[in-house]
């Protein structure tokens, strides 16, 4: 009988490598996983009556759910822990008999990370960390093809990471941290160690095995398999390509100072040595006045939630017409 003994949790921001690592361990026989699984966040939100848009009323159907709750013997925990034996046996359904793991990996998890440690206090949690200029970068040239988007994954950059931050407040008592710098360079030596950690026999990382594995699920990095079977740091300072403009670097500046010097060190960082990597960054011009109307854009979209609005009025439109 399987239990959160047998889950693995990647917790990761996005763009910070988790699906290069998740391809890794999933060469090792003993650890089965798909994609990305979302399903953790809408069973956790369930209970969370804001920050929810469905055509359904989240609001009215949480409220409805928390009283289900209170009419149960062990009221929320009662829920939850049904929910939890759900989930892990929907993991198991996908591993082979053999199988002692399976990696549960969808970034967006750090934002129910401390519900998620309450629910399986027993699981492996590895935390993957990525100098997050480039994850911004990343972002930036991987979901809006070098357009300013970042308006758009303020959820990831703030509270996602101050989520992954305050993991140290939640005690977890197997956790495993790991920064994309050190996967890049040297992705046999983490492979090692990830599998002392699991308790697991070490295996060879192949190369070739590793670019053809298939991943079950559209979600996930799609767009960088093809360089999987070369690994190289070679592009760690690509970043830098992506804030040559003077409005992107004044941002770049006041999220790491908004982050500051004590949580990049904790995350691996040093905050000085990246103010004096962005100084380097030669002023250019590229998508200056594109960046000045996204930016002016999303500050209004934060204000006066015009993506919500838009959204409303797609859905509420009359699909039928009257003959």
């Amino acid at each position: 009988m399987w239990n959160d003994k047998n889950i693995v949790f990647l917790i990761s921001m996005p763009r910070s490598g988790s699906t290069l690592l998740q391809r890794i361990l999933a060469t090792h026989t003993d650890i089965a996983t798909t994609s990305e699984s979302w399903l953790l966040l809408p069973q956790l939100y369930a209970l969370k009556e804001g920050s929810v848009f469905s055509e359904y009323s989240h609001i009215t159907s949480s409220r409805a759910i928390n009283d289900f709750c209170e009419c149960m013997p062990d009221k929320a925990d009662g829920y939850l822990k049904t929910i939890k034996s759900a989930l892990v046996n929907c993991y198991r359904s996908v591993a082979d008999d053999e199988t002692k793991f399976f990696l549960e990996k969808t970034p967006r998890n750090n934002l129910v990370l401390n519900e998620i440690v309450a629910m399986f206090p027993e699981s492996k949690y590895i935390l993957l960390w990525r100098n997050p200029a480039a994850i911004v970068a990343s972002m930036i040239n991987s979901f809006s093809n070098g357009k300013w988007n970042i308006y758009r994954h303020e959820i990831d950059l703030f509270k996602g990471l101050e989520n992954m931050l305050d993991a140290d407040t939640l005690n977890i008592k197997y956790r495993h941290d790991i920064k994309y710098e050190d996967l890049v360079t040297a992705p046999s030596k983490i492979m090692d160690e990830l599998c002392h950690f699991l308790g697991l026999s070490s295996v060879p990382l192949n190369f070739s095995i590793l670019n053809n594995y298939p991943l079950q699920g559209r979600m996930g990095d799609k767009s960088g398999v093809h360089e999987y079977q070369h690994i190289s740091a070679s592009s760690l300072d690509k970043w830098k390509l992506s804030f040559s403009n003077p409005l992107r670097k004044r941002w770049l500046i006041k999220y790491l100072e908004y982050i500051g010097s004590e949580d990049l060190s904790r995350m691996g960082y040093d905050k000085d040595e990246l103010m004096r990597s962005i100084s380097s960054i030669e002023f250019g011009s590229q998508h200056l006045l594109s960046d000045m109307l996204r930016m002016t854009y999303g500050a209004l979209d934060a204000r006066f939630q015009i993506s919500l609005i838009c959204k409303l009025h797609n859905q509420n439109k009359r699909k039928y017409v009257l003959q």
